[in-house]
């Protein structure tokens, strides 16, 4: 069965995604993961089979909107 993933960047708290969805998320060293089986969150970097899906800088597009730089935690 595959695993459920629920990821915590800071306090916010999204999910759940598969494995494909939680790959696509741009992870961060400081991102958190949770799905059953861990027995507290942990830190993505720790979980070998996710830490190739970490995103170490992402570039600045300077052409966002105010509301899409606000709310790109969200991709």
């Amino acid at each position: 069965m595959e695993k459920i993933y629920i990821l915590r960047k800071d306090k916010l708290i999204i999910g759940p995604f598969n494995s494909k969805k939680i790959a696509q998320k741009g992870l961060k060293v400081t991102d958190k993961i949770w799905y059953e089986g861990l027995e507290d969150w942990t830190p993505v970097e720790q979980l070998a089979h996710l830490v190739p899906c970490i995103v170490t800088a992402q570039p600045v597009n300077h052409n966002l909107s105010f509301f899409q730089k606000l709310f790109s935690f969200l991709k």
